[in-house]
């Protein structure tokens, strides 16, 4: 559940709500509200939570197993986020499993017609490199576009505002991306 992981890793990290809340600036109560399953937060919100408790967004919505060599299709580690058209599997185990030492993330993604990646610009200390199977998306990369089609790649700097957007109308983006380091 999502809740318990927001309020395990805010009582690791030795924050209360309202120090939370502060570093988030969403209300103490909004936070109790999440950590208690009452209501689901928004993507842009799962960020700024993420961001203040120093891991990344997918911690709170993994489920814990861990395969550290084979992982079966069927078996990859999903993420459906909240208000999001954009679904993620993981093709390497996840940096955020404590006993991982991974070296790099491989995440395969399928973003719906029509949709962003994200409700703001990702902003991350790691590289990354993303490779469309399927379809295309427009890329932002702070106030430049690129168009990526089917069997292109775009290799994108640390620290670099991102984001894309799929322009079809009835085409789901089919892509994998390759972060390193991973974002823990």
């Amino acid at each position: 559940m999502l809740g318990p992981k927001i309020r395990e890793i805010r009582q690791e990290r030795g924050l209360t709500l309202n120090e939370l809340s502060q570093k988030t600036q969403l209300t103490a109560g909004y936070l109790s509200q999440l950590e208690r399953n009452i209501i689901e937060p928004s993507l842009s919100s799962l960020r700024k939570i993420s961001v203040a408790l120093g891991v990344p967004i997918y911690t709170f919505l993994s489920n814990g197993e861990k395969n550290h060599v084979l992982i079966p299709s069927d078996k990859r580690k999903k993420l459906d986020l909240p208000n999001s058209s954009i679904t993620y599997e993981f093709l390497t185990p996840m940096a955020s499993d404590r006993e991982n030492q991974t070296k790099m993330e491989i995440i395969y993604y399928q973003l719906e017609p029509e949709s962003w990646s994200s409700e703001d610009f990702i902003i991350h200390s790691a590289d990354e490199c993303i490779f469309i199977i399927q379809g295309s998306i427009e890329l932002y990369l702070g106030e430049q576009k690129y168009i990526v089609t089917q069997g292109d790649s775009i290799y994108i700097r640390e620290n670099t505002p991102h984001r894309f957007y799929n322009p079809s109308a009835s085409q789901k983006t089919i892509g994998i991306s390759t972060i390193c380091p991973p974002i823990y």
